[in-house]
């Protein structure tokens, strides 16, 4: 069963990153900026689940942590241009709205990098 999930995720992001690198080249360059960190996502995905398959775990971890580090980057370059466009605008209430989803999004970027350890 954990095989058939590991192809179906392959081929899935295999079928993402083929669309996102169309998208990649018909693009200025800063469509190219926002698709970078999905291509870099996709190639993430299909790695881990093809080194899981050849049960190659240290490299499948390093997969992960690339795909936690892009989607983490392209969460927090986000915000900061969410925040400098609500400050910008003055549009405080966007602002207050922008600061609710980082401090929901810190629990998540700790608990990807930094695990506790067991006694």
């Amino acid at each position: 069963m954990r095989k058939i999930y590991a192809v179906r995720q392959m081929i899935v992001s295999m079928m993402a990153f083929s669309i996102l690198i169309f998208a990649f080249f018909q693009n200025p360059i800063a469509g190219k900026i926002v698709i970078s960190p999905f291509l870099i996502c996709s190639v993430a995905i299909f790695g881990e689940n093809l080194f899981r398959l050849l049960n190659k775990e240290k490299i499948a971890n390093f997969f992960k942590y690339l795909f936690r580090i892009s989607f983490f980057v392209y969460v927090f370059c986000f915000l900061i241009y969410a925040t400098y466009y609500a400050i910008s605008n003055h549009s405080y209430s966007l602002f207050i709205i922008i600061g609710i989803f980082a401090i929901g999004v810190i629990p998540f970027f700790k608990a990807s990098f930094f695990k506790k350890k067991k006694k």
